[in-house]
């Protein structure tokens, strides 16, 4: 089977994109496809052939004006304005709807797991061949797999390896499936168009097969690993919470209360030093009651409590700084040795929030939902590079 790739490329105000003729001529030459060999196909040939990285699905050159995507069916299409998310969606019950579930950072890229879509990996892209540079963004479907079912985590479950997202069956809003997802783990490599399967071994223990749903996985803030295993049948009815410090190992029972204060924020002492200095002088004044922060050198989203109260704020902490919105688009960026400078995002429409922010290179993304109550409509996410971003300094 053959996927199209094809270019985006904005270059301030106009949009070019490469007709699939073309993107598919390109295919052709860069070996982009992937095939099934036949047994009767000599082994020795096969071992020899080297297996190729995937090309991004689309490149991006992103300027002062934004690029906008809109998720449908799971997978991210380019929009001209937001507008167009308008009345796109019906609003469901969130663990039902196509949306950024988590951010990640790792290195120099940003990676987002998907409910209902699989991964998405932004990466700093060149081709040499056709000379043509921005960010790849390449996208990783689920398939009709992933579609029952909600991403309830996505984390490093150990050093240098890609993330993992943990789908589970979804018990509160619905079901969308009679059944647990036998393969609940799932990850992503360089080399497949398709998510590949996972393990974790304090994870594995808890059979599908025997009706095992495992809907939460998550670091608490005395960095421990808590994750949550129910099953709920006619015949049978449990609940297990347990910890584990090793994910590799066996975990052990907590109590309701253990669990439930596992997810409360962190305070801001527990951050790295610089992060810490950074938050404490960006937030002083912000009527935020938490942060939530990705950055490379986290496993996980780090969640850390702020004086304010009510809405959380968003952040991406990268050496040494750190970018951050509210859910109304208003932003900061802070650097060491600088006071923080206020800046905005692009308007949203009435009901309609930023969920979270990132970047690759000078590039910044930021995702965002339509909420109502417990439910989300159209989601998506926006490309820029902010007017002044990085001209001597940070909008100088």
């Amino acid at each position: 089977m053959t996927r199209f790739s094809f270019f985006l490329a904005v270059m301030v105000s106009f949009l070019v994109v490469s007709c699939p003729r073309a993107a598919e001529k390109e295919q052709a030459n860069t070996g982009f496809h992937t095939e099934t060999l036949a047994a009767e196909v000599n082994v020795v040939e096969a071992a020899e052939a080297q297996p190729r990285k995937i090309l991004p699905t689309m490149v991006l050159q992103a300027g002062e004006n934004p690029i906008w995507f809109l998720f449908s069916d799971g997978r991210p299409n380019h929009i001209e304005t937001i507008e167009e998310a308008r009345n796109s969606a019906a609003v469901v019950p969130w663990p039902h709807a196509p949306h950024v579930r988590f951010m990640l950072a790792r290195r120099d890229d940003l990676l987002m797991a998907v409910n209902k879509g699989g991964f998405i990996r932004l990466s700093n892209w060149k081709s040499g061949d056709a000379g043509v540079s921005g960010i790849g963004l390449y996208h990783v479907p689920g398939g009709e797999f992933w579609k029952p079912y909600t991403v309830g985590a996505f984390v490093e479950a150990a050093p240098g390896e890609n993330p993992v997202a943990l789908l589970y069956r979804d018990e509160w809003f619905g079901n969308e499936t009679g059944t647990v997802p036998f393969q609940r783990l799932w990850t992503f490599d360089e080399y497949s168009a398709t998510p590949v399967s996972a393990s974790i071994p304090a994870l594995d223990a808890f059979d599908a097969e025997e009706g095992w749903n495992l809907d939460t996985l998550r670091l608490g803030r005395d960095g421990f690993w808590y994750f949550q295993a129910t099953v709920r049948e006619e015949s049978r009815e449990e609940i297990r919470r347990l910890r584990v410090g090793n994910l590799a190992l066996a975990g052990n029972d907590v109590s309701i209360d253990d669990f439930q204060n596992s997810a409360r924020p962190e305070p801001v002492s527990a951050a790295p030093p610089l992060l810490k200095e950074m938050i404490e002088a960006a937030f002083e004044d912000v009527a935020a009651g938490s942060l939530n922060v990705v950055s490379p050198d986290f496993k996980s989203q780090r969640r850390f409590g702020l004086n304010g109260e009510g809405v959380s704020a968003h952040a991406f902490f990268h050496g040494e700084f750190l970018v951050a919105t509210l859910p109304d688009g208003n932003a900061l960026y802070a650097n060491a040795g600088m006071q923080p400078v206020r800046f905005s995002l692009p308007d949203l429409p009435e009901g309609f929030v930023y969920t979270g922010i990132g970047m690759v290179g000078d590039t910044l993304f930021a995702t965002w939902e339509e909420q109502a109550g417990f439910g989300i409509g159209a989601a998506g996410f926006i490309v820029v590079r902010p007017a002044g971003f990085y001209e001597g300094g940070f909008l100088k």
